[in-house]
């Protein structure tokens, strides 16, 4: 029997020492000193060494270095296991740290990979992975986008998107948008109410034009441009009353 094991729990992965083992579980002890009945089918790797702590350390430092699209390229199309990637891509003696260093990256790249169970994977087809992969570029260059004007907004400066959006973040935000995203940060960042915050970076010149502009954004979202439209032509006759006028 190994010493110690790694095993799933509900997706987080730990290990600690073997106390005793059944058929179908064993009982296993962590660092902390909590003892944990675990299923036999949840655990994924046995080792004697290094101690369990240390295995997850350097597991995870070296599945950072994991290259996850090269490991794409050489992944089977069929069904596999965490341990047949550390055999391809370490070596066909891959130790418990590479083991487990595999299992993590393959766990961490569901864009690359599909779970198909306790260590279990598929990889994902290349038209889907490539979709997945602008999807992932798109939302670090909108991260990169909304650092830079909050940056900005802290500095005192107001980015002209934001400059022209300034009614439609302060009244009827789009949450999810990058120019509010951009706001709430730097006004966390500098401690600052949103209003005051962009007052201060330029974007209210004055307040009789932003009140007003308020008014108008509010009761005619859809601009101010109407048509011209002419009065109707009075065909009939008006005859004049036989009264007398009188004044209050």
């Amino acid at each position: 029997m190994s010493t110690y094991a790694l095993f799933d729990d509900a997706g987080k992965f730990l290990a600690g020492r073997v106390m005793s083992e059944a058929d179908s579980s064993m009982q296993v002890e962590l660092d902390s000193g909590k003892r944990v009945k675990v299923k036999s089918a949840n655990v994924l790797i046995r080792f004697d060494k290094p101690a369990p702590a240390e295995l997850l350390a350097q597991a995870q430092a070296l599945s950072a270095d994991i290259d996850p699209s090269l490991v794409w390229e050489v992944a089977p199309d069929e069904e596999f296991g965490f341990d047949d990637i550390a055999r391809e891509y370490f070596s066909a003696k891959a130790d418990a740290v590479q083991q487990a260093a595999s299992l993590m990256r393959l766990f961490d790249t569901p864009h690359y990979f599909h779970r198909r169970g306790k260590g279990r994977f598929r990889k994902a087809p290349e038209d889907v992975l490539k979709q997945a992969l602008v999807a992932i570029e798109r939302k670090k260059q909108q991260a990169l986008q909304i650092e830079q004007w909050a940056a900005e907004l802290a500095a005192g400066q107001c980015p002209p998107p934001i400059r022209e959006q300034l009614y439609k973040i302060l009244f009827k935000p789009d949450k999810n948008g990058p120019e509010y995203k951009a706001v709430v940060e730097a006004a966390k960042r500098s401690q600052r109410a949103p209003l005051d915050l962009l007052q201060g970076a330029g974007a209210i010149d004055s307040s009789y034009q932003f009140h007003w502009r308020r008014f108008l954004y509010e009761n005619f979202p859809k601009g101010t441009g109407f048509p011209a439209l002419d009065a109707p032509a009075i065909k009939d006759e008006l005859r004049t009353g036989a009264v007398g006028s009188s004044s209050l």
